[in-house]
């Protein structure tokens, strides 16, 4: 059992190994251990849940390794089993990349939505039954009795999973529109609306906390979101900022940025990505 205690191991180290117990967890269950090692990154990039970045590491041996970006903003805003989803998402788009054909730039072709079928969530455009399979923007959700939802249980049953360490935002007046910590969701999946929320960081003597955590269902657990298993830190999420002339694009990959009007369809040719509002 891959068991953390947060008193006990450093901060970085227990997010992370527990980000790495969830992929572990789901290579072996969901893709048959098909999926390189990667290297996670905890990110508050703007309009993403999560990336994923083939190659963008590395090492002075020559060898290289993709890279899964989680933003930490959705572990605290959003239910448990969203923040697995998001995991679970990516690790689609490296297989693909390992063992597909990715479509040209972000786009979410008949494969990668065939793959998410199998693991056990289903693409749709509007996060919903009904939306298209395929496109620019995709969002998922669980199939009932799907792969995804057993492996999920298991690894709540099993190794006692939580995310030990939660983002916490800056407490600001609710009304203010002068924001520096950006909302962040993947392509048309929207975070909740700004609302009077509550979040909990693990500290000295608080590990009861979590094996009570883990002690529960994991049909309660897993679609609940930190603030309600942990309210004891209550602050505002940041409101959503005015409308602005011209609007912040960047390149997932690169993190090059440009300039233009909203709605842009513009590409980085460098990497081959379109380019996300930031």
């Amino acid at each position: 059992m891959n068991e953390i205690n947060v008193s006990l191991t450093p901060p970085s180290q227990a997010l992370y190994q527990a980000l790495l117990t969830a992929y572990n967890h789901f290579n072996d269950t969901l893709f048959s251990g098909a999926l390189p090692p990667v290297i996670f990154t905890v990110q508050r990039q703007k309009d993403l849940l999560g990336y994923f970045a083939p190659e963008r590491w590395a090492s002075p041996d020559g060898e290289r390794c993709h890279e899964i970006a989680i933003n930490p903003t959705h572990m605290g805003q959003s239910r448990v089993i969203e923040v697995l989803q998001t995991l679970v998402h990516e690790m689609v788009h490296c297989w693909q990349h390992c063992h597909g054909s990715p479509g040209r730039g972000s786009y979410h072709n008949k494969e990668w939505a065939y793959k998410m079928i199998e693991v056990g969530l289903h693409p749709s455009s509007t996060g919903e039954p009904g939306g298209d399979i395929v496109g620019q923007h995709m969002s998922d959700y669980p199939i009932e009795n799907g792969l995804f939802l057993l492996a999920c249980h298991s690894l709540v049953r099993e190794q006692s999973f939580t995310l030990p360490w939660i983002y916490r935002l800056k407490a600001r007046n609710a009304e203010s529109t002068n924001t520096d910590d950006g909302e962040l969701t993947t392509p048309g999946e929207a975070l909740p609306a700004p609302a009077l929320t509550a979040a909990h960081s693990p500290g000295k003597g608080e590990d009861f906390q979590l094996r009570q955590l883990e002690a529960r269902e994991p049909e309660s657990y897993l679609y609940a979101t930190y603030s309600e298993l942990l309210p004891n830190d209550t602050f505002y999420s940041p409101p959503l900022s005015k409308t602005k002339r011209k609007t912040t694009y960047q390149c997932p990959s690169c993190l090059t940025k440009v300039w233009g009007k909203p709605e842009l369809n513009i590409a980085c040719q460098d990497c081959n990505c379109l380019f996300t509002s930031a």
